[in-house]
């Protein structure tokens, strides 16, 4: 016979486990179409507050930061900083963002659209399901949360597929995999561990944002709104399910290099409701550049030669997607 004050304890426990048990079920009950899970996953990675360290897989190179991401009201604080390679640390409050580099003591200070980067989705990712089928595949866990996983399979192949899990209770993307034709992993983002909400103070992002930076040299690069045609090119068609979503130039080296800060490069980003492709268009210069293919991972990059000007595709796509990019880019007369 347990003594009186262990069973109450434990009835305790045992009246906890049920109460989360419903409230698990309720959520699932609430989200039974898998189309909902992708506006929570993008509502979440805005409005919670979240910690946590990331993983990223690209082929043989592996890389980690750690994030911290704070909502308070309408206002947005995240700092970003890098675990390998070299050292680089991000702070952004809203569209304000300020990246230094300590080792070249360079500090970049921009407002800008970020494009959405896990743990985040596109805001027209509901758009996504014009070019993908999406089916629940059921639960499982990641770094400690329970998760309901989501495959997005392509309806042709000009796209990889994806395999997400959202945090049951908030919708948080916690994992991401990019699939290939044949089903297997060829990149994947991950958190490692995290701990959702709770209160994190601010300061750790506005602090370095609002100090003097002495002894760092400060670029502000300006990027300006624009559009294709105005600038002298054009598509001469589209590429199914992908949309422009914005058109801006701005400095070739945001970090004011040697060389190249007084450059600029023509950037135009496209999107099909889950990821992106990118064309950067510049002078050529036959110092620089040299016509290539490249692959890491999900990403495909061909740079190529088109008279004076200098072709850069890059984008989370089959290479023959980003071939076709370039087919339909054109100079006008």
């Amino acid at each position: 016979m347990q003594p009186v004050s262990e069973r109450r304890r434990f009835g305790r426990v045992g009246v906890g486990v049920v109460l989360l048990s419903c409230a698990t079920l309720s959520v699932a009950q609430a989200v039974s179409d898998p189309a909902q899970w992708l506006s929570r996953m993008r509502q979440a990675a805005t409005n919670r507050t979240y910690q946590g360290t990331m993983a990223f897989f690209a082929g043989s190179q592996v890389t980690s930061s750690r994030v911290t991401h704070i909502s308070e009201g309408r206002e947005r604080y995240e700092r970003i900083e890098a675990l390998d390679g070299q050292m680089r640390q991000q702070f952004r409050h809203n569209g304000a963002v300020l990246t230094l580099w300590p080792q070249t003591k360079v500090a970049v200070i921009e407002q800008i659209e970020p494009i959405a980067d896990f743990p985040a989705l596109p805001a027209s990712s509901q758009r996504a399901l014009e070019s993908y089928e999406l089916k629940s595949m059921g639960a499982d866990r990641v770094a400690g949360h329970e998760a309901e996983v989501l495959l997005l399979k392509p309806r042709d192949a000009l796209r990889f597929g994806q395999r997400l899990w959202a945090e049951r209770e908030t919708g948080l993307l916690l994992r991401t995999e990019v699939l290939g034709a044949k089903g297997e992993v060829i990149e994947s983002a991950s958190f490692t561990d995290l701990a959702i909400g709770g209160k994190l103070a601010s300061d750790s992002v506005l602090k370095p944002m609002k100090k003097k930076l002495d002894g760092y040299r400060i670029v502000r690069p300006q990027a300006q709104s624009t559009q294709l045609d105005t600038e002298g090119w054009s598509l001469k068609g589209s590429v199914p399910g992908f949309h422009l979503l914005n058109c801006v130039k701005r400095p070739l080296d945001a970090t004011g290099g040697e060389g190249v800060a007084d450059l600029q490069v023509l950037q135009s980003v496209f999107s099909d409701g889950l990821t992106h492709v990118s064309v950067f268009i510049e002078r050529f210069d036959a110092q620089r550049h040299k016509p290539m293919r490249t692959m890491l991972g999900a990403t495909h990059t061909l740079m190529n030669r088109h008279g004076d000007w200098w072709v850069t595709i890059v984008g989370d796509v089959p290479m023959a997607t980003v071939q076709q990019f370039e087919s339909l880019l054109q100079r006008r007369p």
